[in-house]
């Protein structure tokens, strides 16, 4: 794989193929017989599950925000 250095997409993609293979080789450190197949999958489900969670943790942040923020205006117009 080429990644451009020089452009913000190329760092990105620098950024996760490194935090793919780092995934890549933890799973192989502690099951190396999986096959290659075996990994990619488990490597996959690993980062849409962590994924799933930061969106989850997101929304939830967001509504708690919008409760505060409806509190504050209530407080504020009670004023």
């Amino acid at each position: 794989m080429k990644v451009r250095p020089d452009s913000t997409e190329g760092l990105d993609a620098l950024a996760v193929v490194n935090l793919v293979n780092a995934e890549v080789m933890q799973l192989r450190s502690t099951r190396p017989s999986l096959r290659d197949t075996d990994v990619a999958v488990l490597v996959a489900l690993k980062m849409a599950t962590e994924k799933m969670q930061l969106e989850n943790e997101y929304k939830a942040n967001i509504c708690r925000l919008e409760t505060t923020l409806e509190k504050a205006i209530q407080m504020t117009e009670a004023n």
